[in-house]
This record gives structure tokens, C-alpha cells and sequence, in this order.
């Protein structure tokens, strides 16, 4: 009786004990059907695995060909004791892998085993080094292979500010899908591993299928979102397809002046004078513009102290609407159009800053605009409103900014 307690506490330190009464680790290992047609038919597309496990334990699946090439199904995973199987479906689907003759630019993150007879390989291993391992074979035939690849990857341009100032405030992502998916998705990853979704431009190709598709990314700030910070990002673009084989590509972005443009008149006061002229007379006006934001805002001519003739507008001094631009405007009560009169925000070289070609009033800054209009010719009535406005161009045009600080003006004929 001594001699057998001695010899069961010597078991004790052996791995794998089969004495005194201990269970296998590892047990009652199957995989069903034993051969299966992973290409979405159907019809055997998975194999059913299913095991016994009397200890905890990290456990592992691989698959290796007939040439002894492994490819991992499941990684190591702690999994704990059951009283029950447990059962894992394998859809002929194991980590990425590239084959010799392949050599795109693509990440295989999953791909589908090719026809052919496998040895399956499950492994257990206890936080003591118990092992235990069970082997298989499975057999794989008509499997759909064909990856879904993505081509003509490109991302433009490669530096990117999102700030609403017409400068490359959106970027455009272009590529070519192979065949038709369940799921295709382009996303950037920040710093913090946060995805910003990129939505698809939905043109002549319809969405997750076969052909050449383009995304379309402002950072989120036409939506009123903040956009991301100024910094180098990732920009990834991944296709699934029905099999559960998955692919990414990967390019990278610049942000730069990124920010979502805030600017104001400050108080929402305007000096204008005088408030009674004869034709001829000029009525001038001096305001202040406050840069309430974090980012650059632009801006250009006419420049602080143009003169206008009350027949003229900007666009007759020899200046166009600019998309993204900032600019001062006067307007009154029977004008022909929106903000006739119009002037830069600032001073170039003064309280301006040049960034490439441009003219920019800089972050938390202001900056002084006055203007005239000379009265060339007598208004419908002689009594009229005059006011200010501070206009994003063919951004908005914000409630804020918008007939500002009306003055009641009196013209006179001479």
C-alpha cells in the first residue's frame, strides 16, 4: 500500500497523467464532415471541430499540406475546463499567408486553404507545461480561392488640411476591386487607435462589388466635427469577401492646419460714417475680425482701405468668390446681390501670414478692416440700412456673421 501512494505522488509531477484517476488533457477530438467545399454554396462550406478539455489550457489549431507547409487556424487561446465539448466552426479559412509568386502590395490577413488532403494539429498547453496534442486529416476540394484583391490603391494628395479654406480641404482615395465582397471599408487610424470612417463616393459602380470605387474624407468637418489633429495617419482600406477571406492596403496621409475655421466681427460692432451724405460723399467703416478657432483661416483682396464706387462690386475691381476664403462685406437694403463690397481680412505682411501663394490671419488673432464706398448715384429711397457681414465663401455665411450691426444712412441729392 505505501509502495502505491509513493508512485502515485511520484505521477503527480509527470505531465499527461493517466494515474490515479486523472483525465487526459486533451480528449474526444473530432472534426466533421471530413471533407468540406469552403466556396459559399451551401453545401459542407464548414467542418464542425469539437474537443474535451479536463484542464485549462491554451489551445491551438493548425493545418499543414503535403508539402509541410503549417498555416495557423486559431492561435494559442486560454480556454478553460468544461463539463461540456467544446465546438469550433472552420470554414477552410486560416491566417494570411502569400504564396511564392505573389507579390502585390496587398496584407493577406485571412485566406482560404486550396484544395488538397490537410493534417490537422490541435494542441493544449496548461500554465505548467502540461502538453497535449491530437492529430487529423481533412480534406478540402472545389474551395473558392480567388482573393479579394484591391489594385490601384491611391491616396491624393499626400498632405491634407482639413480647414474649410479651399486649399486641399478633402482627400480622395481611389482603388480597383477584384471581384465582388461582403465588405469593403476605408478608414484612417489616429494616434490613439481610433477609426475615422471614410465614406464611398458612390459613382457607377455599386457599393462592394467588383470594379473601381473612390472615398471621399474632409476629417468630418462638414458635418460641424472637429477634425482630427495635425500629425502623419494611416490610411487602410480592407475587403472581405463571403468566404471569410480578408485583405488590406495600407498609404499614408499628412494633416496639416487642421481645425474647424471660427472667426467673428468682434462684438458685432461696426464704425460707420457718416449716417447722412449727399451723391458723391464716401461712407466708410472700420471693424474688427477676431480668429477664434485654432486653425489658419485665408483670406484675400480687395484689401483693407479699397475704395468702391456704389456702381461696382469686387467682382468689378477684379476679384472672384474664392471657395474656403474669409472676407469682410458691406451690404444695404435694395442691393442687387449678396455682399457687393468686399475686402480682405487683414494686411498682408502686417497681421497676415503667407502660407505657400496665400494670405492667412493666424490662430486667436485679429485684425482691423476699414473700407469705403464713394455714392455715385441716389438709391431707390432715400433712407437705407447699411451693414456688415463676414463671409465664408461658398461655405456659409454663418447667423452670427450676417447683417451686422445695421446703421440707418440718409443720401441726399446735391
Amino acid at each position: 500500500m505505501k509502495t502505491l501512494r509513493l508512485s502515485c505522488l511520484l505521477l503527480m509531477l509527470v505531465p499527461l497523467l493517466t494515474a490515479c484517476g486523472q483525465k487526459p488533457l486533451l480528449e474526444n477530438v473530432s472534426i466533421s464532415p471530413s471533407t468540406i467545399s469552403p466556396n459559399a454554396d451551401g453545401l459542407d462550406d464548414v467542418a464542425r471541430i469539437s474537443f474535451m478539455l479536463n484542464r485549462s489550457a491554451k489551445i491551438s489549431i493548425s493545418f499543414m499540406d503535403a508539402l509541410g507547409q503549417e498555416t495557423i487556424f486559431r492561435p494559442p487561446t486560454p480556454l478553460g475546463r468544461n463539463e461540456d465539448p467544446y465546438a469550433v466552426l472552420f470554414p477552410g479559412v486560416v491566417q494570411g499567408f502569400k504564396l511564392p509568386e505573389e507579390t502585390s502590395p496587398i496584407q493577406i490577413v485571412k485566406r482560404v486553404l486550396a484544395d488538397g488532403v490537410y493534417t490537422w494539429t490541435m494542441t493544449a498547453i496548461t500554465e505548467d507545461g502540461e502538453t497535449a496534442s491530437q492529430t487529423g486529416t481533412l480534406n478540402i476540394v472545389d474551395a473558392e480561392t480567388q482573393l479579394p484583391e484591391i489594385t490601384g490603391f491611391s491616396v491624393y494628395p499626400k498632405e491634407f488640411s482639413p480647414n474649410q479654406d479651399g486649399i486641399d480641404d478633402r482627400v480622395t482615395i481611389n482603388l480597383f476591386l477584384q471581384k465582388d465582397v461582403e465588405e469593403l471599408t476605408v478608414y484612417m487610424l489616429d494616434q490613439d487607435g481610433t477609426r475615422h470612417h471614410i465614406p464611398e463616393d458612390e459613382r457607377s459602380t455599386p457599393l462592394n462589388t467588383a470594379g473601381f470605387h473612390t472615398f471621399d474624407y474632409d476629417g468630418g468637418i462638414d458635418a460641424g466635427a472637429e477634425p482630427p489633429s495635425d500629425g502623419r495617419y494611416t490610411i487602410y482600406a480592407e475587403a472581405r469577401d463571403i468566404i471569410g477571406q480578408r485583405v488590406l492596403i495600407t498609404d499614408s496621409l499628412t494633416l496639416v492646419n487642421a481645425g474647424r475655421p471660427m472667426a467673428y466681427i468682434l462684438n458685432g460692432e461696426i464704425d460707420l460714417k457718416p449716417t447722412t451724405l449727399v451723391i458723391s460723399d464716401t461712407l466708410c467703416f472700420t471693424l474688427t475680425v477676431e480668429n477664434d478657432s485654432n486653425t489658419y483661416i485665408r483670406t484675400t483682396g480687395p484689401w483693407p482701405g479699397n475704395t468702391y464706387r456704389s456702381d461696382g462690386n469686387f467682382n468689378a475691381a477684379g476679384y472672384a468668390e474664392e471657395s474656403g476664403v474669409f472676407r469682410v462685406g458691406l451690404d444695404f437694403d435694395t442691393s442687387l446681390r449678396n455682399y457687393p463690397f468686399r475686402w480682405g481680412i487683414g494686411t498682408p505682411g502686417e497681421d497676415l501670414v503667407q502660407i505657400g501663394e496665400y494670405w492667412y490671419l493666424p490662430p486667436f488673432s485679429r485684425s482691423e478692416v476699414n473700407g469705403c464706398v464713394q455714392v455715385v448715384e441716389m438709391p431707390p429711397r432715400v433712407s437705407l440700412y447699411f451693414w456688415g457681414g463676414l463671409i465664408h465663401e461658398d461655405v456659409e455665411v454663418s447667423a452670427i456673421n450676417n447683417r451686422v450691426d445695421p446703421h440707418l444712412v440718409e443720401i441726399w441729392e446735391p
